[in-house]
């Protein structure tokens, strides 16, 4: 079959039992409608068929569809979807390929289709992963075995530069900062000068002081 067979979903299928020298519409359920819904994966073709293959004989059928309309002048056209085999009214086997030509059938192609539907839609929906913080993880010190001592090395001692006692008295010393204290000011005091005694006082004074002797 050619890939550019679209299903028609639109108008009934045809049931076909299939027979060891010929093929013919089975008078059982002659016509079923397929929806594209009843083709999205082989478990829901299968769910939907058993709905009519409980009464059905064992055996192959081939459910067919609309290829091309027909007229007064010319049969409708039909095209093979997909053959089934039927064991106690189950379906036991639905045919990847036609025997004949080696072609796959249309319905796995639909099948196909539909699973990159979901597969996108999936992408869309994921929602965005978390970041995970991982705890750093201290590792123990490995104790030394017996018999097997760990060599610890010593860091070289630095040489202490030899200062001379004149470096060191040449090293001025912290200068102290000398605080003047302000100075106090200092009152004058007013001379009152004596006033000249004259002679005459002098002379009675002297006069008195002899008189209290006395």
């Amino acid at each position: 079959m050619d890939e550019e067979i679209k299903i028609n979903f639109s108008k009934p299928m045809l049931v076909l039992k299939i027979r060891e020298t010929y093929k013919a519409p089975y008078h059982k359920n002659k016509f079923i409608t397929v929806r594209k819904v009843n083709c999205e994966s082989p478990a829901e073709f299968k769910r939907f068929m058993h709905q009519f293959t409980g009464n059905w004989s064992s055996g192959s059928y081939d459910i067919q569809f609309v290829l091309k309309e027909g007229n007064y002048i010319q049969n409708t056209i039909y095209s093979t979807l997909v053959r089934i085999d039927i064991r106690e009214g189950k379906i036991v086997k639905l045919w990847k390929a036609s025997p004949y030509t080696k072609t796959e059938y249309p319905i796995w192609t639909q099948i196909k289709e539909n699973k990159l539907k979901i597969a996108k839609k999936q992408v869309v929906k994921k929602k965005p992963v978390k970041k995970v913080i991982k705890k750093k993880v201290l590792k123990k010190k490995k104790k030394p075995e017996r018999g097997k001592q760990k060599v610890i090395k010593k860091k070289p001692k630095l040489k202490k530069k030899l200062i001379s006692k004149t470096k060191i008295a040449k090293k001025k010393r912290p200068t102290k900062k000398i605080v003047r204290k302000p100075k106090k000011k200092v009152t004058k005091r007013k001379i009152i000068k004596k006033k000249p005694v004259k002679k005459k006082q002098i002379k009675r004074r002297a006069i008195k002081k002899k008189k209290r002797r006395r």
